[in-house]
């Protein structure tokens, strides 16, 4: 066994990860039933999308259903630990900082990590939400392929039209005055599986309920954001996926259900 493998899986043994009260979002039966997450993220051969914890991933045509499985199982186990490390911090860049260490334990390798800030008045920046402010960045960020900014920015429009969907993402987005999210695309490059991701993190001058669709007009927001690039070393993948899935099903409650796009 190589160094990298032996030291993933010890370090899958030794990691904590936060649960969510039970019941309070259940989508047990589904997984129970397929026993597979990568379920959440669509069939091979079409796009697909999901939220995951605070991420809203989105996934091309060209995943595999194992590189689809993959992308999941390791989105939840990095958000999980991100959370249970950061505690009162689940929304600042704190939490995102924590996310990274975890998934660059687990079989994925940094190609680039750059942070940048912003500051939005609502008066003045013509986005009636963080989820416009979003949408608006992605469509410029270099980060991103034409095909990745159309897949993310329509799962995120997606995503705010659903009512329930958006209710059980709010559930680790919002947090008063701060809120924090991702928008992540997966993709595979030469065969190997990718993803790229923007985090964004909001400090505001009052209380926002809902990062997604609540107006702006009257906030004033400090923001954070982290552009990330990472790839797979499939090989690790593959030997501790099953730890991975094991750490996950003995976990309470729900981190992950699929967006319709």
């Amino acid at each position: 066994m190589s160094d990298d493998i032996a030291q993933a899986l010890a370090y899958i043994d030794l990691a904590t990860l936060k649960p969510v009260e039970i019941g309070l979002y259940s989508r047990a039966a589904v997984l129970s039933e397929e026993k597979d997450r990568g379920k959440y993220l669509g069939e091979p051969g079409k796009d697909g999308a999901a939220t995951v914890g605070g991420t809203l991933v989105s996934v091309l045509a060209n995943l595999t259903g194992q590189n689809r499985t993959d992308v999941a199982n390791s989105l939840e186990f990095a958000s999980r630990v991100a959370a249970k490390e950061a505690g009162d911090d689940d929304h600042t860049a704190a939490y995102w900082t924590e996310f990274k260490k975890s998934i660059l334990q687990i079989g994925w390798f940094k190609q680039e990590d750059q942070w940048s800030k912003d500051f939005i008045d609502g008066q003045t920046t013509g986005a009636e939400n963080f989820s416009d402010y979003v949408i608006d960045n992605v469509k410029g960020d270099p980060l991103y392929s034409a095909t990745e900014r159309e897949v993310i920015i329509r799962a995120l429009q997606s995503l705010r039209s659903q009512a329930e969907k958006r209710a059980f993402f709010r559930r680790f987005t919002a947090g008063g005055d701060k809120g924090s999210f991702g928008v992540n695309s997966a993709t595979a490059v030469n065969g190997a599986l990718a993803m790229r991701f923007s985090a964004f993190t909001f400090s505001c001058n009052a209380v926002v309920d809902d990062y997604l669709i609540f107006s702006i007009k009257n906030i004033k927001a400090d923001v954070g954001k982290n552009n990330v690039d990472i790839a797979a070393n499939q090989r690790t993948i593959d030997s501790i996926r099953s730890k991975i899935e094991a750490k996950l099903d003995k976990a309470a409650g729900d981190y992950i259900d699929s967006v319709d796009i």
